[in-house]
Formats: C-alpha cells, structure tokens, sequence
C-alpha cells in the first residue's frame, strides 16, 4: 500500500489510454486490444465513482484481465444481507456463457461464505476456497480494493485475484474467476 498522494487521473486529468498504455509497458504488462478495451472501460467506470485513479490500481486491475479466460460466468449482480442476530445470505445473479442470466440465493456463516455458496450453486461447480486475502491498493476509504484467493477442485490448486472499491465484490470476482479458470481447465482437458 502506499500513500494517495500522487494519483495518475484526476479531476483535471481523466483517464488517457495512450497514458495507460505508457503505464502497462513500464511494467511490463501486455494486454491484447480486447483487453484492453476491458481494463479501460474499468478505469472510466472506475474514474466515475472516484476520481482520483493510481496508477497502481490500474496494474493491479491489469492483472486481473490476465488472468481471466476467454469463456465463463460474469458476475452481474450481487446483494448481501448481514448483520447482528441475522443469517448472512447473498443472491447473485450471474450471466452464462450463453449470456443467460442466473440467479441463485444462499445463506452461510459468513457473507463470504454465503456468496461462494450461491455462486458454487449458479454455476454447478463446487470449489473450496483454502485461503483469502484483501487490501487496499493505496491509503483511502474508497481505494481500491484487491483479493487473492486459493482454492481448489480436485486436489489442485487454483489462484486468481479481483479487485473492487468493495471487498464483497471483490470476493465474489475473485472466487467465480476461479471457478472460471477451473472450467477453462477440464474444457481442454476434454478437447
């Protein structure tokens, strides 16, 4: 994490993406131009909701697109309900491949557990999430926030990241990504 002092886009300099593209060579990231396109509707999104954009928040969204395969389940929506004396529960609504909506509902002993939950049940595929982490990508209440996930299906190990301005969000990016990855995997094995 480091200081927010010195933001890449702001409210005098909005998202460019030949300064993008300058920023992903320096690191020696490459994207193909779907990708890109991605990480840069992201950041204007992004942009919208906070203004002031890093330029370490734009690698670490980078490397989300990366990893992603080209075919899965995107996360559409997410509602959770948590709070003292409540069950958490989330719904999730996720588009298929197809781009055919699902809704699934669950509750759980936690709202990460209750979203793995609903999404494992959206998409048939039962993962076990082994270890999570979240932080924030530069000091602030509305940074951005990243999650690296390990799960495993079938005694192998799957790690993925997602980043949001909320973690519940990013959670559930992450642990679909996962799942995602994990049904690119047996494709190809049955290619």
């Amino acid at each position: 994490m480091r200081a927010s002092d010195n933001p890449l886009f702001d409210a005098a300099k909005p998202p460019i993406p030949e300064i993008i593209h300058a920023q992903l060579a320096a690191r020696g990231k490459e994207l193909t131009n779907e990708q890109f396109k991605d990480l840069f509707d992201r950041i204007a999104n992004l942009y919208e909701m906070k203004i002031l954009i890093f330029a370490e928040e734009i690698a670490a969204i980078a490397d989300e697109i990366r990893v992603q395969p080209k075919i899965g389940f995107d996360l559409v929506s997410l509602k959770t309900t948590i709070g003292p004396n409540i069950l958490p529960a989330a719904t999730v609504v996720l588009e298929t491949p197809e781009k055919e909506h699902i809704t699934s509902q669950a509750a759980g002993f936690s709202s990460t557990d209750a979203i793995c939950t609903a999404i494992s049940e959206a998409t048939g595929i039962r993962i076990f999430l082994k270890d999570l982490q979240f932080h924030t990508i530069v000091n602030g209440t509305n940074s951005l926030g990243q999650v690296n996930i390990t799960a495993e299906y079938h005694n192998r190990q799957v790690r993925t990241t997602s980043c949001s301005i909320d973690i519940l969000e990013a959670i559930a990016k992450a642990y679909l990504t996962a799942i995602n990855i994990v049904m690119d995997r047996v494709n190809q094995q049955l290619d």
